[in-house]
């Protein structure tokens, strides 16, 4: 048995491949990337060159390019703080502790150290420092999600919430 997204299994493998190296790449690499997922959702939809795909993204629930890489790297970062994740990965993380406890802190939730850099450089691409970046700015329930699949569900509802305004 067939389903529509069984025809762009090719491109997704390729872009999700090592797409964690994608954090902060120039517009223009951003939309030659935005161009493969679109020609592909036009293949899988059987829609025209010329025919908008925008619904069709929303329909087939596919994630844009920027909103893919953050997801990628969030659930590398939720493996890490549940030691599911290589050591050499989460020893680039740091909780950070607070010498007073806020209200708003749960006891299961992170906070992470985010490394502040002088400029916007290379250095604020790299995963010690883009990915405490994102974890923080995580809606609480996400963050004390109880499984690894919870999570994703929860994070790619998320991001596919702010990347579509829904």
């Amino acid at each position: 048995m067939s389903t529509q997204n069984d025809g762009c299994e090719g491109w997704r493998t390729g872009i999700d491949y090592c797409n964690s190296l994608l954090v902060g790449i120039s517009a223009s690499l951003l939309k030659r990337l935005v161009n493969i997922q679109r020609t592909s959702a036009r293949i899988v939809t059987r829609k025209r060159k010329y025919d908008s795909i925008s619904k069709d993204l929303v329909e087939l629930h596919w994630l844009p390019i920027k909103q893919r890489v953050d997801f990628k790297i969030l659930v590398i970062v939720y493996k890490c703080l549940h030691q599911t994740a290589p050591e050499y990965l989460s020893d680039l993380l740091h909780v950070s502790t607070s010498h007073r406890r806020l209200r708003s802190t749960s006891t299961a939730s992170f906070i992470l150290t985010e490394h502040k850099t002088k400029n916007s450089t290379f250095a604020d691409r790299s995963f010690s420092c883009y990915g405490p970046k994102l974890w923080n700015a995580l809606p609480e329930h996400i963050k004390t999600a109880s499984s690894i699949d919870i999570f994703k569900k929860l994070l790619k509802h998320h991001l596919f919430n702010i990347a579509f305004n829904q």
